[in-house]
């Protein structure tokens, strides 16, 4: 399977935005409310987030997207994962690449680390990819 990812341009955002659709649903879900596709999408056409796109060159064939979002800290920049989702599988085919693009992308963009809260099904290619396990999110909603 030929998966590229590629950073998608202000001016290609409506084209991807509308194959992404099933995916950025699946991102709102995972906010457990603290977001929605309309916040989502915001973030992305203000240049707050950076959409990413995971496809098939020849075809355009979808199979999910990443976002993120460079926050500056009071001593660190930082490439922040805010969102990913795909089709069951494709991980497989790109997760390599994908922190590689997201590794490659925070240096170009002068930050000096990369983080990201996951499900904890993430863990075990975070640690495999040199992230280390720096808290844990408890939440409870009030």
């Amino acid at each position: 399977m030929n998966i590229a990812i590629s950073l998608v341009p202000p001016g290609q955002l409506t084209y991807w935005l509308g194959l992404l659709f099933k995916y950025l649903k699946k991102s709102e879900e995972w906010t457990k409310g603290r977001a929605n596709i309309d916040d989502i999408v915001r973030f992305i056409y203000s240049g707050t987030m950076q959409l990413w796109v995971f496809f098939e060159p020849d075809t355009d064939e979808v199979y999910g997207h990443m976002i993120t979002e460079i926050k500056a800290y009071p001593k660190s920049k930082t490439l922040v994962l805010q969102y990913c989702a795909g089709e069951p599988g494709a991980m497989q085919y790109v997760e390599t690449r994908m922190h590689d693009v997201v590794v490659s992308f925070a240096k170009d963009s002068g930050c000096d680390r990369v983080e990201f809260i996951g499900r904890p099904g993430w863990k075990r290619s975070a640690l495999s990819h040199g992230y280390e396990l720096e808290a844990c999110v408890y939440t409870k909603k009030v």
